[in-house]
């Protein structure tokens, strides 16, 4: 082989054992782990944007909950559409029983007129305990602690379970990131649709209520807000978002352990009811047993997670809504949630990391 067809081979073989050039359409950006985690998040994120079933449940809850201020309101509003003669007494010759002033023995004036206003105005007030504000916070968080657990329940159980029942979990951890960052990624998509959710949900709510008030005659008064009162409301919110991220976590993981969306979403709605229906037996079988055993009893669902939920929410509703505190402290309740999620997560990251994915 004469020197210059050596010297073509070898340029061939350099060629061909280079990496080809990558497309002007791939950008890989950072592959430090926090930066794997965070486009993976994206990643989940889209996916849940893109699917028709994220977007049926956002509308389905936002429009329960407009439905429901519409509800309380409906009394409300048929009363203000009625005339205010009809708030006048009946005429003392039509019931003859009566005197006055329970009734009207001369035509109504201008002064019979104003007190049948004020009387019917006095009792629209009294739905401003549930449209006004701030009472009307209340009514809302109570809707979506109901309402909004349970589409994210079915949100959260359909991000893994989802995976297992098409298949694709075998393609994703082939696809170079370990498992634990995917795990973390879905994590972080539970919990920015938790936020989303309670925050969209929140505003259907509280724009529906206003705007109901409004319509009622009611006036919005927002004397009540100072800085204490914000920073407490803040921590309201928080607390509600930190119910629906941990209902979740426990969809996430009992999903995980299932293989199937099924699992996770009838898991943690099992869970959610028979807490609740444990918790209620303890507390009514303690006072059956005067010793140790009663006192085990009564302090058992102190362990629960919906009791510290509940206790967390309490303590700042306590400010928000003027009202007492909860048994459970702040620092209680934070260790309960905080050794809940620890157990719950750590048992999703075991079973991704032992688990063989081969059908």
């Amino acid at each position: 082989m004469d020197s210059q067809a050596q010297h073509e081979y070898e340029a061939s073989i350099a060629t061909s054992s280079q990496t080809p050039p990558r497309r002007d359409t791939v950008v890989m950006g950072r592959q430090d782990y926090l930066s794997v985690i965070i486009r993976l998040t994206g990643v989940e994120l889209y996916k849940l944007r893109r699917r028709g079933m994220s977007k049926v449940l956002l509308i389905v809850g936002m429009l329960l909950m407009v439905l429901s201020f519409v509800g309380i309101a409906l009394p409300a509003l048929f009363l203000a559409s009625t005339p205010t003669r009809n708030w006048l007494p009946p005429h003392c010759t039509t019931h003859g029983q009566l005197k006055p002033p329970y009734c009207l023995d001369h035509p109504a004036n201008a002064q019979d007129l104003a007190r049948a206003e004020a009387q019917k105005q006095a009792q629209l007030q009294q739905y401003n305990g549930v449209l006004g504000l701030p009472d009307a916070i209340n009514t809302i968080t109570q809707l979506i602690q109901f309402g909004g657990l349970i589409l994210i329940v079915i949100l959260a159980g359909t991000i893994v379970g989802g995976e297992y029942n098409v298949g694709t979990v075998r393609l994703i951890y082939t696809r170079g990131p370990t498992r634990a960052q995917f795990l973390c990624a879905k994590v972080g998509a539970i919990l920015f649709s938790s936020i989303l959710g309670f925050l969209l949900l929140f505003l259907a709510g509280l724009i529906s209520s206003t705007v109901l008030n409004l319509v009622i005659g009611n006036a919005t008064n927002l004397d009540f807000v100072d800085a204490t009162w914000a920073w407490h409301f803040l921590l309201y919110l928080l607390a509600q978002i930190l119910n629906l991220f941990w209902y979740g976590i426990l969809a996430l993981t009992l999903a995980t352990i299932g293989r199937n969306s099924a699992a996770g979403v009838s898991g943690a709605l099992v869970w959610w009811v028979l807490e609740n229906i444990l918790k209620g037996t303890l507390l009514l079988s303690a006072p059956l047993f005067q010793n140790i055993i009663g006192d085990i009893l009564r302090q058992l669902p102190d362990l629960f997670i919906s009791n510290n939920l509940e206790a967390l929410i309490q303590n700042q509703a306590a400010y928000v809504f003027s009202l007492q505190t909860a048994q459970l402290s702040n620092l209680h309740a934070l260790l309960v949630i905080a050794t809940y999620l620890v157990l719950f997560l750590g048992i999703s990251w075991w079973f991704n990391r032992q688990r063989e994915i081969t059908n």
